[in-house]
């Protein structure tokens, strides 16, 4: 979870303000249900600040967050301030030790994204602390003047404080975790608010029309499903906790005016059936929101993945051409070197011989120069000298007249002089691949014509390579050893933000194209 940023000042005032407003909006949904408590959020505030804060500001924290609910009920509300006073400690008193049990259970793993903490946060944050705020109000309100006038019961206190924690608390975390899947799925769109807007309209007309008929009962409980499923997979824990606050105020408003599926004989009784179907749909909420950010958490984490493994590919191609050009600068510098030393040394052994010694001496000369041509070709294929210095075309064309290639297979080569043009990144890239497309039809296709075939546009750069050869199944292919030289293709053609596409069946031969997009200025 992100930790808090900013002086404790400003953390401090802003739950000063948070919790006056939180206790505002409590106040109004208190006054509407005519006496009775449908949430509470105050505490649920409080939490969340202390949950991302470090402990050593929580009793700053905590103090500002009682002087707000007591500035707001006391200066607007009028109530008296030693009974407030004593009410209002009694509701707070438990949030810092629940704070604290929940960053134990937390440790460093995000708190919302494992079932077993999720388990854990509905024990202490919707069961215990909840609970515990209602007994701890309980035994102090004997002693003031709300008890039947402010103050319900046990039941309804517990609840109203467990909506607030539920419907808040997450939201909240989610919200500041750098991993939470909402921040990285974009801004809803407007399409996606209308559309929420109008099916909870929906929503209301329904069961303003049909929450007096018995049998629907069930139909019209479970009718917001829907709503919060779409809620959960696009905003998240945060969309979802938003969705359902306002299918809770709309609920309640309906049951003030004896409308909607929670009507009951008496005003508590409708209160109560709100909120244990509030509770319940947002824990179900919650649990749906939590298996959402562990597939986007998952999901996310398969991408960094896939990042490290490109990034990996990269320095591995980029090392292996820096040590190609090595041992190619080695062999044409010292082996090449030494071997045309030792032949002009055979040379001047074979004038100094009779016939018969010198003829051998002339045929070892031969198999020298040989070993020099072919070490001269390999230092070439290492790092291809006409690449850097004459540009791709030369290099393709030099590497398809090579000797190795020379009887089998038939190569045709179409490059434009549009190459000359392309970065030396793309070129060499080309380059590579048609080296190991002609190495492989060579080796196992056992193709008698390759076709080779360079185009270049104003967006990107194409090459594509065909053989008749005997072809394979890629599927099969791509498990086997052999198939190292194709990944290798489609790594330097993904390191450049390109396509590689490949074709090919039993005795189809093989068609593989590559795209490269080019960025120009």
């Amino acid at each position: 979870m992100k930790r808090a940023t900013g002086s404790t000042a400003q953390w401090c005032g802003g739950v000063l303000v948070g919790t006056a407003a939180a206790q505002l909006l409590s106040a109004a949904l208190w006054s509407q249900q005519g006496g009775t408590h449908i949430v509470w959020f105050p505490g649920a505030v409080l939490l969340g600040a202390l949950l991302v804060s470090p402990p050593c500001r929580w009793p700053w924290l905590t103090a500002s967050a009682l002087a707000g609910l007591i500035g707001a009920c006391v200066g607007l509300f009028r109530l008296p301030v030693l009974d407030t006073c004593m009410v209002l400690v009694a509701a707070m008193a438990l949030v810092p030790p629940a704070a604290w049990l929940l960053l134990q259970v937390r440790g460093d793993a995000p708190l919302l994204q494992d079932f077993g903490k999720l388990t854990a946060f509905g024990a202490i944050a919707i069961v215990a602390l909840p609970a515990g705020s209602a007994t701890l109000i309980g035994l102090v309100a004997p002693y003031t003047v709300f008890p039947g006038v402010i103050l319900s019961g046990w039941l309804n206190l517990a609840l109203a404080h467990s909506l607030g924690y539920v419907l808040y608390v997450p939201a909240w975390i989610s919200v500041r975790s750098s991993d939470a899947a909402v921040r990285h799925s974009g801004p809803l769109s407007v399409v996606f608010l209308l559309g929420m807007a109008a099916s909870i309209a929906l929503l209301g007309a329904v069961w303003y029309a049909f929450g007096d008929r018995p049998g629907l009962l069930p139909l019209l409980c479970l009718a917001p499903a829907p709503i919060l499923t779409a809620a959960c997979l696009r905003a998240q824990m945060a969309g979802s906790a938003a969705a359902m606050f306002v299918i809770v105020v709309m609920a309640a408003h309906l049951s003030v005016d004896r409308h909607g599926p929670f009507v009951s004989d008496s005003l508590q009784s409708t209160t109560l059936g709100v909120q244990l179907w509030t509770l319940g749909a947002t824990f179900c909420a919650l649990v749906v929101s939590a298996i959402v950010e562990q597939r986007h958490a998952s999901q996310r984490a398969l991408d960094l993945a896939r990042i490290d493994m490109r990034e990996l590919a990269g320095h591995l191609i980029a090392t292996q051409e820096q040590e190609r050009a090595r041992l190619a600068r080695d062999i044409h510098d010292d082996i090449n070197q030494r071997l045309a030393a030792t032949s002009i040394g055979l040379s001047a052994l074979r004038r100094r011989l009779p016939p018969p010694a010198s003829t051998d001496v002339d045929t070892l000369q031969n198999q020298v120069i040989e070993l020099s041509e072919d070490l001269r070709l390999m230092s070439h294929q290492l790092h291809p000298g006409w690449l850097s210095h004459a540009g791709l075309r030369e290099a393709l064309q030099a590497l398809c007249a090579s000797p190795r290639h020379a009887s089998e297979p038939d190569v045709s080569l179409s490059v434009p002089p549009e190459v000359a043009a392309l970065p030396g990144e793309v070129a060499l890239c080309f380059y590579r691949v048609a080296q190991e497309a002609l190495r492989n039809a060579l080796r196992h296709a056992e193709a008698s014509r390759v076709d080779i075939a360079v185009a270049v546009s104003d967006r990107q750069a194409v090459l594509r390579i065909a053989d008749d050869g005997q072809g394979f199944d890629p599927d099969e292919l791509r498990f086997h050893r052999s198939g190292i030289g194709l990944i290798s293709m489609s790594e330097r053609a993904k390191l450049l933000g390109g396509s590689f596409d490949l074709r090919s069946a039993p005795g189809k031969g093989v068609e593989l194209c590559i795209r490269i997009p080019l960025h120009h200025p």
